[in-house]
């Protein structure tokens, strides 16, 4: 495999608002009839595949804000994650759209659950809620809402379910004697055979209920505890999606004291009615209960918006929906098939993100341009879980878990800053010492055309596809929606490829998309059985170095193209050029045709356990860096290699480098590793920074300087982070700094490599041994 030479477009690093870019008129044409060429493909095959992501924004008014660094919520991240649930819902514009106001995932360490925007729809056509002026955005002019609108509404939504107002009741907060909402326990139930809505009295509160202190919505501060226990809890119905909707006749009687345990809350909130939705099993219930909710603001006339728990997972309702993350705004995009479907959805995305504010990228504090930090997951699945290829065969489950652990360009290129054993998405190799072994026994039942029952296949893989900690979720491929046994809900048929940070273009998202399509168009006729590689330090060393990355990733292409798909290389020039930024060249004296150039290269950074008190996000220690020298032209007169490499040394403070041939003359590639700055929590605490770093090239048969350069990490001004791109591009160019003369030491000091680290210059190594 030859070297890589970083060959930019001149557009690659634009800033404008546009998304395909930065590709060319040709190249994205090319790609798309590449994607259209896959698409046939997969039809021709029957794989029933579709495609979701998670693609995760910042502001692009003030990225220094800590709700955009590290905080889950801020109050501008609500007003923009609003902003842009109109803007989709007008722009994708589904038939019969519900917006819903809800609520989603509750963290450890957090009171409430976080916010959930979302907008839903039917997958039959039919509208989940019709009219739209019906869904409240904002209090009436002038006019905002009264508990009194909340009581009338929820009076009104009892008489549409033919449930008594008996069974209302309103509750207070503490020392209130205005009710904050009103209450109406309710459930679908079965009698003779017929769904139905009931409801019941809840005892003890016959004057109402004081809710539980706190901020959170009234829905989720009922005081359920309070309830007396009872042997007759109902059981909730399950009726079919495609079932006849639930149409009461007549008012039904109540339901014994106390045997329903969730709850339908209406109240006023920043002057709107505000509807809380109880969690509801099935599709069906959701559908008739919206229906029902949406008749009661039509005969009232009154604007209403929903909150609460959206609607069931894979029950015949789709949508999609935006969530707070640390420093992120997340979009939980719905799955679509085909590729013109994502091009449109995609671009429609980041095109109403961008004009209500939001950005798909920020800048380090050194001026390097940055993903946003959140990630931009890709799930893959089919249209129903029995229609999932991974579950209609599972050897391509297995033929995915086995490729990316054969490259680790496909773990490492597309990722964010944090990789690693303790990142979001560490490889399958990072975590137990013995997952290698114990996969390969488990795929001996993952052979291609060996019928296997999905269950089989989550106790097969969860125990193996977890971190270090154990946890499931935190992998590169993660599973937790394929068919976990022990969470029926999440049996979706779903694989989530964690490790791809958000691109700064809808384009290069896209390709990311077509590069897994690609593979599993490949692996569905060609299943990739070979045995799992052990690269044992391998990963902390030359894995780490984008040279050898890049190959690797050429060998990803070229098997590609083998295939008769046919991928081109600087298609991902934009990526590789944001993975690994260089930092500066320079040619050496009296020679322009040898250049030695500096890159940035991959370090992982670990958790600090549980400095810092918990809370929602994992500190990590990103005290550690490391770059790549590619010194080119380092041609002699010697005819042995070997004795060329001699030649030639590089110093960085005064300690030799390791340098390795490409297996181009005169070509040759080295790395160091160095502490970056002293953070309060770190390892190795004693250890002072390495910085700036200075790094000499030495002719050792003239005894001649032939050039050098000086590092910095941070500019001057670093204390604070790039408020524009412009600020962030000079600090950025601030940190390189040529070197024409220098000493030259006599004699040269001995190489110090580790054993495991041999392309590597470790200066905490030197240091500590120097001491």
């Amino acid at each position: 495999m030859t070297s890589f030479r970083f060959t930019p477009p001149a557009d690659c690093l634009s800033t404008k608002p546009v998304t395909i870019q930065p590709f060319t008129k040709a190249q994205w044409t090319a790609i798309d009839a590449l994607g259209r060429q896959i698409d046939q493909r997969l039809h021709a095959a029957q794989i029933g595949l579709t495609m979701g992501g998670e693609p995760t924004y910042v502001s692009a008014r003030d990225r220094t804000d800590l709700q955009w660094r590290y905080e889950a919520l801020g109050t501008e991240k609500r007003q923009l994650a609003e902003a842009l649930l109109l803007r989709l819902a007008q722009r994708l514009n589904p038939v019969g759209g519900l917006r819903h106001y809800g609520i989603g995932k509750l963290y450890p360490g957090e009171p409430y659950p976080r916010w959930a925007l979302g907008c839903f729809w039917r997958l039959d056509g039919q509208p989940l809620w019709g009219n739209a002026d019906l869904l409240a955005t904002a209090a009436p002019s002038g006019k905002p809402q009264t508990w009194a609108a909340a009581k009338s509404f929820i009076y009104e939504l009892a008489t549409c379910l033919a449930i008594p107002h008996a069974a209302i009741m309103p509750a207070y907060e503490i020392e209130e004697t205005v009710p904050a909402g009103f209450v109406l326990p309710l459930l679908t139930t079965e009698v003779n055979g017929t769904p139905l809505w009931q409801s019941c009295r809840w005892t003890g509160f016959d004057q109402g209920m004081v809710l539980v202190p706190g901020d959170g919505p009234v829905g989720l501060r009922l005081p359920l505890t309070e309830l007396t226990d009872t042997e007759q809890l109902l059981t909730e119905a399950q009726p079919a999606f495609d079932s006849a909707p639930i149409r009461p006749e007549a008012v039904s009687s109540l339901a014994p004291a106390d045997s329903i345990r969730l709850a339908l809350v209406v109240s006023v909130e920043n002057g709107i009615v505000q509807v809380f939705l109880p969690p509801i099993a099935t599709g069906r219930s959701f559908a008739d209960v919206i229906t029902a909710i949406e008749a009661t603001a039509e005969v009232l006339d009154q604007p209403v918006q929903l909150s609460g728990y959206g609607p069931p997972i894979n029950q015949g309702i789709e949508g999609f929906k935006l969530t707070p993350d640390p420093g992120v705004l997340e979009v939980n995009i719905h799955p679509v098939a085909t590729w013109p479907e994502l091009v449109q959805l995609h671009h429609a995305l980041d095109e109403e993100a961008i004009a209500c504010g939001l950005a798909c990228e920020k800048y380090g504090r050194d001026g390097q341009l940055l993903g946003t930090g959140g990630g931009s997951h890709i799930t893959i699945g089919g249209k129903t879980p029995a229609t999932s290829p991974l579950l209609q065969r599972p050897d391509l489950l297995r033929s995915l878990i086995t490729y990316w652990q054969h490259h680790p360009s496909l773990s490492y290129v597309f990722a964010g800053q944090y990789i690693g054993p303790t990142s979001q998405s560490p490889r399958i190799d990072e975590a137990r010492h013995d997952s290698l072994y114990e996969l390969e026994l488990a795929f001996l039942a993952l052979m291609p055309g060996k019928a296997i029952a999905p269950e089989v296949v989550d106790r097969l893989l969860s125990p193996l596809l977890q971190d270090v900690t154990g946890n499931t979720h935190r992998t590169a491929l993660c599973i937790d929606k394929l068919y976990p046994t022990y969470n029926p809900a999440a049996q979706l048929g779903l694989l989530e490829f964690r490790g791809f940070e958000m691109p700064p273009y809808t384009g290069l998202r896209l390709l990311q998309m077509l590069l897994i399509r690609a593979l599993i168009a490949r692996f569905w006729q060609q299943p990739f059985t070979q045995p799992l590689k052990r690269w044992g330090p391998e990963l902390r060393d030359r894995w780490l170095l984008p040279h050898y990355l890049i190959q690797d990733f050429q060998i990803v292409l070229k098997e590609l193209k083998t295939a008769g798909l046919p991928f081109e290389l600087d298609w991902f020039t934009p990526f590789l050029l944001r993975r690994f930024p260089q930092n500066g060249k320079i040619a050496l004296r009296d020679n322009p045709a040898q250049v030695l150039e500096l890159r940035t290269a991959l370090e992982p950074w670990p958790v600090i356990g549980d400095a810092g008190g918990g809370g929602t996000s994992r500190p990590v220690d990103n005290s550690m860096e490391r770059v790549q020298l590619f010194l080119t032209g380092a041609v002699g007169d010697a005819p042995a290699v070997g004795a060329l490499a001699k030649r030639y040394a590089i110093l960085c403070n005064g300690h030799r480098v390791p340098l390795r041939s490409t297996g181009v003359a005169g070509d040759y590639v080295g790395a160091v590793r160095f502490r970056a700055r002293s953070p309060l929590d770190t390892d190795h605490a004693a250890l002072t920074p390495h910085v700036p770093l200075r790094f000499d090239v030495i002719d050792t048969w003239k005894s001649q300087h032939l050039g050098g350069m000086i590092y910095h990490t941070d500019p001057v001004d670093a204390e604070t982070l790039p408020p524009s791109l412009e600020v962030a591009r000079s600090r950025f160019q601030q940190r390189f700094v040529p070197v024409t003369d220098g000493p030259v030491p006599e004699p040269l000091p001995p190489l110090v490599v580790h054993p495991e680290a041999p392309m590597t210059l470790d200066l905490r190594l030197v240091h500590l041994r120097t001491e």
